[in-house]
């Protein structure tokens, strides 16, 4: 496989908290619905709480699995999927870029653990269970976390993400996620050695770069094989091998994501949104927006509406 020479931007193109604060709460528990959260990356760490149910998770194309409360660790630039198994199940996040935790004064803290966790050159463990004894300390801090975001006077709930503008809130949160890392610098659990990026991983990203940056128009199978310089037959296997989908399936599969969001946010026509989103076919489209959706665009959002006014 040869590497392409020219590297595109991988960041994430969703900003998590803002620019002032940039950390974000996500909890997501809704019994009618499993989750799935596509693969995706971005600069900023991110710890995930699964209080419980059944998840099947990929990171860095390593695929694991688990059915117990436990903490997930995303480090920088790690290309992440999770799905639920289960109906029931209860996941948190806390989202935030490290540099929000460096001190203006250079000092031997921010020589040896926030630098380093700024450069990527520190890096958090992939999991933290029951088994740890410092399980429950790390787990009380994070809860404090969450239900700071929670009650705080200026919470703001922007799409998924919930915010907080209030100062005393975010000195609060800083503290905890400070005390987060020290509870694993204790345990000896933070990584000194800098993790490095395939060429597999760094393919992947450019491809779905590409298709984040051009999904509503008409992409072939070709012109995303053509950015990482493999021939078409090759990419298919390693895109499937890979993400779990046909290069088309996830196309389309990202495409119609975009369409509930719109069917969810906004007033346009059925015609105006599935041609927005690349689609250039309705017969094609109402057909497979029923599979994923097992009703009619229109359908969806009524049902939608209905349940939002309830």
């Amino acid at each position: 496989m040869n590497q392409t020479s020219q590297q595109p931007s991988l960041k994430e193109k969703q900003s998590h908290g803002t620019r002032l604060f940039p950390c974000a709460y996500y909890h997501f528990c809704n019994p009618s619905h499993r989750l799935r959260v596509r693969h995706h990356w971005h600069e900023e760490v991110e710890i995930v709480y699964l209080h419980h149910g059944s998840f099947k998770l990929d990171i860095n194309m390593e695929p694991y699995g688990t059915d117990r409360e436990c903490f997930l660790f995303i480090n920088s630039g790690e290309l992440h999927s999770l799905r639920s198994l289960s109906m029931e199940f209860d996941e948190q996040a806390v989202v935030f870029s490290p540099s929000m935790l460096l001190f203006q004064d250079y000092d031997s803290i921010n020589e040896s653990i926030l630098l380093p966790l700024t450069q990527n050159k520190l890096t958090f463990p992939r999991f933290l269970d029951q088994t740890s004894p410092f399980f429950s300390a790390f787990r009380s801090c994070y809860q404090q976390i969450s239900h700071i975001f929670s009650r705080s006077k200026e919470t703001l709930i922007t799409g998924e993400q919930i915010l907080t503008d209030d100062v005393i809130s975010q000195l609060q949160i800083k503290a905890g996620i400070l005390q987060l890392i020290g509870i694993l610098m204790e345990a000896g659990l933070m990584c000194q050695s800098p993790r490095t990026e395939s060429q597999k991983i760094t393919a992947i990203k450019t491809v779905l770069s590409y298709i984040t940056d051009h999904y509503h128009e008409k992409l072939y199978v070709q012109d995303l094989a053509s950015q990482v310089n493999m021939n078409e037959q090759y990419f298919c296997r390693f895109f499937k091998r890979s993400i779990g989908k046909t290069p088309i399936d996830y196309i389309n599969d990202y495409r119609l994501n975009k369409v509930i969001r719109l069917l969810e946010t906004g007033d346009a026509q059925i015609t105006e949104i599935y041609l927005e989103c690349g689609f250039n076919n309705m017969g094609n489209f109402q057909r497979l927006f029923k599979r994923k959706a097992g009703i009619t665009p229109l359908q969806y959002r009524k049902l939608y509406l209905s349940k939002k006014s309830e």
